[in-house]
């Protein structure tokens, strides 16, 4: 049935204030990637311990996705935006400030910890103002606005890095955080109207949640196919990407700046069609993860093993891989949805979120320890990357064996 104009007017701005709240997120989330040089620095530490920053901060990310959904389904999309903003802008303003490792660390944790109430709260909205048809494309282009925070790290704020120093630049990133406070305070409301009248539901214990999600193998297939399009790609923009194309392949600043920022654009373009093919083939989904982690794998393999320092332009086959990637990864939450009771709905969804963020951490670490192994007294070459760089294939082959394990078709259930 459709929804009076009215109602979906409001919702599509309940959905934008959101989608900047996600974006200020992701803003502060890519930001150590493209700092990652600066910080080897300003810590005086090499690979394997500035790998903890990244896997603190990922690590956090996902041990907090499903107590996130599980707070998310009991208070609302409303506070837990307000409480993600409000943690990450700490973490942003302790960062600029402090010297020593532990407080750097400490910085992300808050990172990380704010960071996983704010997706799945956008995803929540989606699924409470919106038509259930509505919301893949709705997911899809929240998603893709807000990885426009990866060129908001990328190039303002690199910017910002470069020529004003350390403090200025993170504290720039909290004061958008607190302005997306500001504005989901008034703009954002749980639930429509005509929901808010209703008679309340009664109260669910989060052990009936966790069963039913765990259970779900729908869910499961949404961790999995998150994992498979997501993992190289976090590992690569919140560590690993700006070291291996500047100390690797001796790109500018510049240059880097541009590849990172047609990441983004790519993903903002592929992004919208994924929604229309998610809302019109749901029986496909599964198959658009492999199609996704496919391409993925073969560009990184062809990356990895071509000859010679490449240029920023042989390099921009991997940044459209890395889009696509990025662009289908929210088809998990699509999939994780599917037979889930709606007060279930943020803990399916955090259960998702939770596949890419699990696997990138593991990534960025054998990477980090890895550069520490091949390059124990001299800062890391090409050659050390590409070796380092490798070890996400294992990473990939577990996530297809999920995939493949939980994917298989069912009777009459729509994959």
């Amino acid at each position: 049935m459709p929804i009076p104009r009215p109602r979906i007017s409001r919702a599509q701005g309940i959905w934008a204030v959101g989608v900047l709240a996600y974006l200020s997120a992701v803003s502060g989330r890519a930001s150590f990637g493209v700092a990652s040089v600066e910080a080897a620095g300003r810590f005086d530490v090499g690979g394997a311990v500035l790998s903890l920053f990244g896997v603190v901060q990922l690590g956090t990310y996902a041990a907090a996705q499903i107590p996130a959904g599980l707070l998310l389904d009991r208070i609302g999309a409303r506070r837990m935006l307000v409480l993600g903003a409000v943690t990450m802008a700490f973490g942003q303003l302790l960062l600029a400030f402090v010297l020593d490792l532990p407080n750097s660390l400490t910085a992300r944790l808050l990172t990380g910890t704010g960071d996983a109430a704010t997706l799945i709260s956008v995803v929540r909205l989606i699924a409470t103002w919106f038509p259930t048809g509505q919301g893949p494309v709705y997911t899809q282009l929240a998603t893709m606005i807000g990885q426009f925070g990866q060129a908001v790290a990328a190039v303002p704020f690199f910017a910002l890095l470069v020529h004003a120093g350390w403090t200025p630049a993170w504290v720039s990133l909290a004061f958008l955080l607190l302005l997306s406070v500001l504005l989901v305070v008034v703009a954002v409301h749980d639930e429509p109207a005509s929901d808010e009248g209703t008679a309340p539901s009664p109260p669910t214990r989060p052990m009936q949640v966790l069963r039913e999600v765990f259970a779900s193998r729908s869910a499961w297939s949404g961790f999995f196919v998150h994992a498979m399009t997501l993992l190289t790609v976090n590992a690569f923009l919140f560590m690993w990407g700006v070291p291996y194309m500047t100390e690797g392949h001796v790109l500018s600043p510049a240059e880097v700046g541009t590849l990172l920022t047609v990441n983004v654009v790519v993903m903002m373009a592929i992004g919208p069609v994924v929604g229309v093919l998610t809302g019109r083939f749901p029986q496909r989904r599964a198959l658009m993860g492999w199609t996704a982690g496919g391409i993925v794998t073969l560009v990184w393999a062809g990356t990895l093993l071509a000859p010679g320092p490449l240029t920023a332009w042989q390099l921009m086959p991997l940044m459209v891989a890395l889009a696509i990637g990025s662009a289908t990864c929210s088809v998990g939450f699509d999939l994780a949805r599917t037979g889930i009771s709606r007060r279930a709905i943020g803990t399916a969804t955090g259960m998702a979120n939770m596949g890419g963020y699990s696997m990138s951490l593991v990534a960025v670490l054998l990477i980090g320890i890895l550069l520490d192994v091949v390059a124990p007294d001299r800062p890391a070459a090409l050659d050390d990357y590409r070796i380092a760089l490798s070890s996400m294939g294992a990473l990939m082959l577990i996530a297809a064996a999920g995939l493949l394990a939980t994917s298989r078709e069912r009777p009459g259930a729509p994959r």
